[in-house]
């Protein structure tokens, strides 16, 4: 039994020294005794990284629009000596910047760095003078003192070609533009064609009007200047005080029935200051507004007084006004939110007074 075991043990020790044996064909063995020393070989060094010559490839010549993109410049870093190229971001086709349209050149009023104006001022002149300069080429419909010492006159005026853009369904408004006489200041205001046309006639803005009759108003009047009320031309059309509040297309109705009764109803009511006919059948009156309402322009400043009378377009067998928030915002358009919060109340008191006139 004794030997059969140590036969058995015998046994494991050999096929133990065979499969070691195996697996170490491949290293330096030694033996000592019953112990087997195995040393496994090296891992060999792998190669050197073979050294590669980067080529710079030349810059790619870029066309956006039709003109050749200069490569970005590369700067040197005066602390590490390492060159930093500017950051450029994919080439994507910009849309082309809206630039000066007047073929005449330096046409006050026209676009600026993007931007319009949205009144034209000059040197102060008299009522008769400046009638007299508009009767060149336009209408003068009314005429209206806004406060009791004459001191701010607005003139309404217009022209065949004007009214009959603005003979289209909800486009009334564009059908008139205005000029402040500032006896006070000693200025005159005139509403740029190009700022009330794109801001009035939204999709339906007609470039060459608008600067004609630009063109018109500035060989009339000298001493034009731009006033610092701007807006960014891409964002005329579609104008909000601020995102939630009424841009043109929210007018407000006013009031409801046949035309003909709406506009004698209008008439009742001793407010009308102007009517113009459009050949659509459209009908805008400007109104009076009370004296309370009206001293809204003496908390934001009179130089943008123009805007007064209000306008209301009967249209369809229904009175309807551009919406208060969006009239006031668009007509002054450098309208603080201090400003237009300490007018809180005169939005609603409008809407109440060019409903009254037709009851």
């Amino acid at each position: 039994m004794e030997k059969k075991y140590i036969g058995s043990l015998s046994l494991s020790v050999i096929l133990l020294l065979s499969s070691t044996h195996l697996s170490a064909t491949s290293a330096d063995k030694t033996k000592e005794g019953n112990t087997v020393n195995i040393t496994l070989p090296k891992v060999p060094t792998p190669p050197k990284a073979p050294s590669v010559n980067a080529k710079v490839i030349p810059a790619v010549e870029v066309r956006v629009n039709g003109e050749v993109k200069s490569p970005p410049v590369q700067e040197e870093s005066k602390k590490s000596g390492i060159l930093f190229s500017k950051r450029v971001p994919p080439v994507v086709a910009e849309a082309p910047k809206p630039k000066a349209v007047s073929k005449k050149g330096n046409l006050v009023g026209d676009v600026s760095n993007s931007r319009l104006c949205a009144y034209l001022r000059a040197p102060l002149l008299s009522k008769g003078e400046v009638i007299s300069k508009l009767e060149d080429d336009f209408i003068v419909l009314a005429s209206y003192d806004l406060d009791k010492n004459a001191d701010l006159t607005s003139i309404i005026f217009t022209n065949k070609e004007i009214r009959s853009a603005a003979s289209k369904k909800t486009r009334g408004f564009a059908g008139t533009l205005r000029l402040l006489i500032d006896e006070k200041n000693g200025f005159i205001s005139i509403t740029n064609p190009m700022y009330m046309m794109k801001a009035f006639m939204q999709d339906e803005y007609k470039q060459a009007l608008a600067v004609d009759t630009l063109e018109k108003i500035n060989d009339a009047f000298d001493g034009l200047k731009p006033s610092k009320d701007i807006l960014k031309v891409s964002g005329i059309s579609n104008y909000q005080f601020m995102l939630g509040l009424p841009s043109y297309e929210d007018m407000t109705e006013v009031a409801s029935a046949p035309t003909q009764v709406l506009l004698k109803k209008a008439h009742q009511s001793k407010k009308v200051v102007y009517e113009q006919t459009l050949s659509n059948g459209s009908i805008v009156v400007g109104i009076k507004l009370s004296d309370t309402t009206r001293q809204f322009i003496n908390t934001i400043g009179t130089a943008n007084a123009a805007l007064l009378p209000y306008p209301i377009l009967i249209e369809n067998n229904k009175a309807k006004i551009l919406a208060p928030k969006y009239y006031i915002a668009v007509m002054y358009p450098m309208l603080s939110m201090s400003e237009f919060m300490a007018i809180s109340s005169t939005p609603g008191e409008i809407e109440k007074e060019c409903d009254q006139i037709f009851r």
